[in-house]
């Protein structure tokens, strides 16, 4: 204990090491080595300066670049050939800070940690006149209440930042008491806090945008005891998950309402539940076993349990409107799931590999049958449930999967395959559906100059016990399917040729194009389709010099069809129907270069360009007016990146870095131009936009390594 104590004083004060922890030798300033390879037994002390015009919650998304002092990639390792201990800090005290470590008893034990900060920062330009008043409730001034227009609100509204974090630690052990015997445990646990976006609605003609205040802990945990030896391994394990929502409850004012004014339709406050807090735990064992003719049988069961037992929500907070008697005063509310997979494996002949498996999961829901015949909406109105109450849905998957690999023409494989795929549901629109899927492939690896891979797939998905009635009672089209179940033929193909002309050079190229038909879905998806290419080259020398560059292409696009009716008539006029043909279309550009080593510097040069672009084209029949095009989506990140290290010293590297960063971005649904005001006409919003930024980041200072 002592030596570890005098280890880490030396390490975090840059004192000498004693002795005996001099287990490297001093870094030479004319090394060989790239000064940008990943080392122990270093840290850098960096300053950095930003500036930034636009947007500067979307540039730190999920991460903290304000200016300051930066103690970062901070990494000590130390070991002999019985131990080793690593330990790890980056970005120390801002919002985005990293910490992990490990230690290992080599062939007894290994414990490892890590404590991980990930923010996620939404607008720094957001406003709203609500305050909070603890235990999830949000109130505004009743005297703005009063004159009814969103307009009295606009001068209450403070800015602040719109923002939330996750902060998340594990703890994992792994003890090998024999050689055959494993014993694991873990722990993690994560904190999540912060405000979010939320939508707070009266109805349609009175939305309201609120910043939700959030705060949730998830503890999870997992063990488990392996035995293994040359031909067979038999594991159990435990797992367990324990949510817990501190807010599970979201109260907010009306703000065209004050207070005492409630009336049937004008409710002076909304309340709406959120995440319930509730858990799931799993018992399971996973085995193998090995046979003659290198054959492997491999097995898992599981089993597990959900529960929620949160109190119920009243129907409404609205006193003007009736009390309904709650079914009962918790949601008891549980599943159960059980899971079960079977695989082999064989080598029989030298040329050929089988392989077949089969997998079964079912989730069974075990809450009562609750009778609901009313409810409230919008906490403005009472409304007749057309189910009854809460359908208890339930499914089962089936999934067998089988294929075999001729290797006779080394060094070509080909590889047939067949999967089927066989769900059962409950209260869906198909009590089942069925898959079939047939594969294709050709493989060359360990060629001279050339390897590559071909891939070709068709499924058909055909569904069974169609209930048409159920989405009739529900106020949906008789002909609407829901795509996760719908009749759908899939095709893909996928390819990848890689050529190694020299040593040096590397050339690939890749594509893929696929499409899914749901041609008995008149309304709903209709159909998707799929393609994409690339194409990159890498030139690399010794000592990690090299260029290379990356380009590549991706499209998507579905097409949908809905009828527009608010009368009986309007629901069988096909003259009504309308269709939106959505298109997205990616362009990416990569390059890098790493030129040779000038005496003691390196430097590193890279660009990324990324722009994506969506349309929308409605299509309406002859009984709708022609609507307006929307305008093209579109957003185009670039970033350019120059890094420099100078050795001065066996021990010191001077080292600067500049990142030049512009983003342009247009959604007409979140524009500055169309948000202009947190009071819209029959909305009151936070004012949360998409804004273009441009960002200029440089980091210098020096890093140190003994």
């Amino acid at each position: 204990m002592y030596r570890v104590f005098v280890i880490a004083c030396s390490l975090w004060m840059g004192m000498a090491l004693p002795a005996y922890a001099q287990q490297e030798q001093t870094p030479d300033a004319d090394s060989e080595a790239s000064l940008f390879a990943p080392t122990w037994n270093t840290f850098q002390l960096l300053g950095r300066v930003s500036s930034i015009s636009g947007d500067a919650a979307r540039w730190q998304r999920y991460d903290d670049l304000r200016n300051g002092l930066l103690f970062t990639d901070a990494r000590l390792q130390r070991g002999t050939d019985q131990w080793n201990l690593t330990a790890g800090a980056d970005n120390v005290g801002w919002r985005n800070q990293r910490y992990f470590g490990s230690y290992e008893r080599i062939g007894l034990l290994n414990i490892s940690g890590t404590w991980d900060q990930i923010p996620e920062f939404y607008s720094a330009t957001t406003r709203t006149p609500y305050t909070s008043a603890g235990g999830g409730v949000l109130v505004l001034d009743n005297a703005a209440r009063q004159v009814g227009n969103y307009s009295a609100f606009v001068p209450l509204a403070t800015p602040f930042n719109l923002q939330e974090r996750r902060d998340i630690g594990d703890l994992h052990i792994s003890l090998t008491p024999t050689p055959a015997i494993d014993v694991t445990g873990g722990f993690t646990t994560t904190k999540h806090d912060g405000t979010l976006p939320w939508g707070a609605s009266f109805g349609l003609n009175n939305t309201t945008e609120v910043a939700m205040p959030y705060a949730s802990r998830t503890n999870d945990v997992d063990m488990g005891l392996s035995w293994t030896n040359q031909r067979a391994m038999l594991r159990a394990g435990y797992s367990g998950s324990w949510f817990n929502n501190q807010n599970d409850t979201l109260v907010w004012d009306n703000p065209l309402v004050a207070s005492g004014s409630t009336t049937s339709t004008a409710p002076s406050q909304g309340r709406t539940a959120l995440w319930p807090s509730n858990s799931m735990q799993t018992v399971s064992t996973t085995g193998y076993a090995k046979f003659a003719h290198q054959t492997q049988v491999t097995g898992s069961f599981s089993f597990g349990w959900m529960n929620n037992n949160q109190p119920l929500l009243p129907f409404t907070i609205n006193s003007a409107l009736p009390q309904l008697t709650l079914p009962r005063d918790t949601t008891d509310a549980s599943a159960q799931t059980v899971a079960t997979t079977l695989g082999v494996v064989s080598r029989p002949q030298k040329s050929w590999r089988l392989s077949a498996r089969f997998r079964q999961y079912d989730y069974n829901n075990k809450t009562p049958e609750t009778l609901i015949p009313q409810f409230i909406s919008y906490d403005t109105s009472l409304s007749t449930s057309v189910t009854g109450g809460p359908e208890l849905r339930s499914y089962s998957r089936d999934t067998f999967d089988a294929d075999a690999t001729w290797t006779g023409l080394a060094p070509l494989a080909f590889t047939v395959g067949y999967t089927n795929n066989h769900n059962g549901y409950d209260y869906r629109t198909f009590t089942s559906t069925n898959e079939n899927v047939v594969r294709v492939s050709a493989d060359a690896v360990g060629a001279a100059w050339v390897t590559f891979r071909a891939h070709y797939e068709h499924g058909n998905r055909v569904g069974s016990g169609l209930d048409e009635a159920s989405l009739v009672e529900i106020g949906e089209q008789s002909q609407m399917r829901q795509y996760d179940l719908a009749n759908r033929v899939r095709d893909r193909v996928v390819g990848q040729i890689d050529l190694t002309p020299t040593e040096q050079l590397t050339l690939s190229v890749s594509g893929g194009t696929g499409s899914d038909h749901f041609n008995d879905s008149y309304f709903g998806l209709t159909g998707s389709d799929f393609s994409n290419v690339s194409f990159s080259a890498d030139y690399l020398l010794p000592k990690d010099v090299g260029v290379g560059a990356s380009y590549n292409y991706e499209r998507y696009a579905g097409t949908q069809r809905s009828r527009s009716a608010t009368t009986a008539a309007d629901a069988a006029n096909a003259a009504r129907d309308w269709t939106a043909d959505s298109r997205n279309i990616i362009n990416y550009v990569s390059l890098y270069v790493r030129p040779p080593r000038i005496g003691r510097t390196e430097t590193r040069i890279s660009y990324d360009y990324s722009r994506a672009r969506n349309n929308i084209l409605y299509t309406v029949g002859s009984a709708l007016p022609t609507p307006s095009p929307l305008p093209e989506t579109f957003n185009t990140l670039q970033d350019l990146r120059f890094d420099a290290r100078y050795r001065m010293t066996g021990h010191w590297t001077a080292t600067l870095s500049y990142v030049y960063e512009p983003y342009r971005v247009f959604d007409f649904s979140f524009d500055p131009s169309v948000i202009d005001s947190i009071a819209q006409p029959g909305a009151m919003l936070l004012g949360y936009t998409q804004q273009p930024y441009t960002a200029h980041t440089g980091m210098f200072g020096a890093s140190y390594h003994w």
